[in-house]
């Protein structure tokens, strides 16, 4: 997958991203700069930057890290970054997830609290309003070690600790709230997984009873003598565990903020710089410091000029050099416009002094011009060599300013050409290992061959939205009377109007256009009928209907209509093959004279009914029937009045009878349950995990026999 972290990227590292997408193409856009020396990310310091990013890599996900994340920081412009990030994103169905922190969720509110919840309706709106894809995920603060990457929060305090003082904003027993970055590099993953295109809110629990009390006696151990004070903000409480996360993704955090802090107190001093000698730390604060540096080296040049000046008085050869001027010329031309008039001022200060020395008085050496020349020279020089190394150093600053500028570029563009080359090259494999579509052919073939009808179902809507690029696709069986067309499998995420039932009087018009052309296509945009619709025949009998329920406007074309035709054709091939399948070996499957499924047959189609549950494709209710009939001739009767010819009945491996009734719901129950008492039968619902085991159960016991 392309994917696209951004936002508060200070909390990215490599070892996360190791952890989170292994095998995939990750990109780092952040607002901030990522803190791990390793990765190379780009800085967004414009919007049409990150436009050209979406545009050049069409990610498929995009995970946004919240300034929430990090306690105490600065959120000036998350709103607006945030939605620049979905306004990009409106046309494409690109899966974002929001990384919120814990401030939308926990009580008594505040002014974050309002901002956080606005950050999370701006997701929304988006999510109801364009093709964007959206989920938020709240938590708790972020910290993690080297071996996963993380935030950065707990560096001020290890500051404070080496001072002596650490001075909390919280109260003592206020909950201190954290989540370890390596739990949620196996989170992520594990939502994308599982993905559905619906706006989902998910809460990550807090297990470990953590408050600031503990937290200031931890560090109290790993640095004897450490004084703690606490402050008067009230307590945040964060809400409880709605075991969601546990049952859906099967996810739980792992790590305790308290066993951790030794190793990041551990890892955060090993990183800072070792203490050096009083030399060492002498050299060491002149190297950082320019100024200081500068400062320092004009002063020795000046007295080594003084001493120079002092043992050369007396000697004729040296009169005719001027080691003040040398000075002036040597510190100007090195240092600047500044440090120029600066060496200026000592020489002549020195020269005032060689003159005090010969006997000239200050006054004598005011009032004679004479005297004059040698300091106006001094200044002239220091100025002028200052003046000349200052442009220099302009000149220079600012082609190195460009040449970053453009080696910044350059990076970006190579980046952008060497992905670009790479999807060529894989385009262009595809497009020659396809040869006109013939792999794709055999592709959907391959994919088709099973002799499971309800497993076909569930298979032609999967592949039909893969090629057609099409969400609102539906599978319908017809009844033998021909009345009604009972919904087999749907696309899970159509939220348009996609009935489960279908009446063929109301369909009439479909069916004749079937008949006369094989496919109806809805060109007069009549309301409440479908785009595109074709039957699967048996015996030159339509048994099957594939509809197409929506449509944009470049799928009105005859080329998308011969597509849909083809597909059909394939999907038709398959089915029948399965019903012919189904036909021979009817005697084998059911027991004898009933149309009750034996064991290893109804298991087959339970787990073909929980597949389509779990995919969101379909619904469908199991019951148990409690009653015991002397004759089970008088049951097997009123079982085929009781439920439809759509459903199913089955013995499991428990002995007892079982009824499958595809696209109900429980809501549906007590009309169900009405229906079959008038036919002396009752029933009771089976739960989900029960139905999953009982299918795994029936399946071995078939094998076995």
């Amino acid at each position: 997958m392309e994917v696209l972290l951004t936002g508060n990227t200070s909390c990215v590292t490599k070892a996360w991203i190791e952890a989170a997408f292994p095998q995939d193409h990750v990109l780092i856009a952040g607002y901030e700069k990522a803190q791990d020396p390793h990765l190379k990310a780009i800085a967004l310091d414009n919007k049409r930057l990150l436009s050209q990013l979406t545009d050049t890599y069409e990610f498929d996900c995009i995970v946004y890290f919240s300034q929430y994340l990090i306690p105490h920081n600065e959120q000036a412009g998350e709103l607006e970054r945030l939605r620049h990030v979905l306004q990009i994103n409106r046309e494409r169905p690109a899966r974002i997830l929001y990384l919120a922190g814990p401030e939308s969720v926990v009580t008594p509110e505040t002014g974050k609290t309002i901002m956080a919840k606005a950050a999370e309706e701006l997701c929304r709106h988006y999510a109801m309003t364009s093709q964007v894809q959206v989920k938020v995920l709240h938590m708790p603060y972020l910290y993690g070690t080297d071996g996963a990457g993380g935030g950065q929060g707990f560096a001020p305090l290890f500051e404070q600790m080496e001072a002596g003082k650490l001075c909390f904003d919280e109260q003592a027993q206020s909950p201190l709230y954290a989540l370890c970055s390596e739990d949620l590099a196996e989170l992520v993953p594990r939502i994308y997984d599982a993905w559905t295109p619906e706006w989902e809110e998910f809460t990550v629990p807090v297990v470990f009873d953590v408050n600031y009390s503990h937290l200031g006696e931890k560090l109290q151990q790993l640095r004897p003598g450490l004084q703690v004070s606490y402050g008067q903000d009230s307590p945040m409480y964060y809400p409880a565990d709605d075991g969601l996360l546990r049952k859906r993704y099967g996810w739980f955090p792992r790590y305790a903020l308290l066993d951790d802090m030794p190793e990041l107190y551990g890892r955060w001093k090993e990183a800072r710089t070792p203490k050096r000698d009083l030399l060492g730390r002498i050299w060491n604060t002149l190297r950082t410091r320019r100024r200081l540096l500068a400062a320092a080296e004009i002063a020795a040049a000046w007295l080594v000029t003084e001493l120079l000046v002092q043992m050369t008085a007396t000697q004729a050869q040296f009169r005719m050099v001027d080691f003040r001027l040398a000075f002036i010329v040597l510190v100007g031309t090195m240092y600047g416009l500044n440090a120029g008039v600066l060496a200026a001022l000592l020489a002549s200060l020195s020269l005032m002094l060689g003159y005090m020395q010969q006997g000239t008085t200050p006054l004598l050496l005011f009032y004679d011009p004479a005297n004059w020349l040698a300091f106006i020279v001094y200044f002239i020089a220091g100025a002028l060599c200052g003046y000349v190394q200052m442009q220099n150093a302009e000149s220079i600053r600012f082609v190195q300013q460009e040449n970053e500028r453009l080696k910044d570029r350059l990076r970006f563009m190579r980046r952008l050409y060497q992905d670009t080359l790479e999807d060529k090259q894989m385009f262009r494999r595809q497009i020659l290992g396809r040869k006109d579509s013939f792999g794709k052919i055999y592709d959907v073939t391959r994919q088709l061959d099973d002799m499971q009808p309800e497993k076909l179902y569930y298979k032609t809507v999967q592949i039909m939205e893969d090629v057609l690029q099409n969400k609102s696709l539906a599978v319908y069986h017809l009844d033998d009377n021909r009345h009604f067309a009972r919904m087999m499998a749907c696309s899970p995420g159509f939220k348009g109007n996609m009935p489960r039932s279908i009446e063929t009087e109301q369909y009439l018009p479909v069916l004749r256009a079937i008949e006369q052309e094989g496919l109806w296509v809805n060109r007069e945009l009549i309301p409440e009928m479908p785009m595109y619709a074709a039957a699967v025949r048996e015996n030159g009998r339509a048994v099957v209907l594939v509809v197409l329920f929506d449509a944009v406007d470049d799928q009105l074309t005859l080329y998308y209509q011969n597509l849909f035709r083809i597909l059909c054709g394939l999907a038709e091939t398959a089915l029948v093959r399965a019903f012919e399948y189904e036909n021979a070996v009817y005697n084998e499957q059911h027991l004898p004279g009933t149309r009750v499924l034996r064991p290893a047959a109804f298991a087959a189609k339970l787990d073909a009914a929980c597949t389509l549950k779990e995919e969101k494709m379909a619904q469908h209710l199991l019951l148990r029937v409690t009653d015991t009939f002397e004759n089970e001739t008088r049951l097997y009767a009123a079982l085929d009045h009781a439920i439809r010819s759509s459903d199913a009945a089955g013995r499991g491996p428990d002995g007892s009878l079982y009824l499958l009734l595809n696209q109900a719901e429980e809501s549906e129950l007590p009309i169900i349950e009405q229906r079959l008492q008038k036919h002396g039968i009752s029933a009771q619902p089976v739960p989900f995990e029960q139905q999953l085991a009982l299918a795994a159960a029936a399946t071995q016991e078939g094998e076995q026999r």
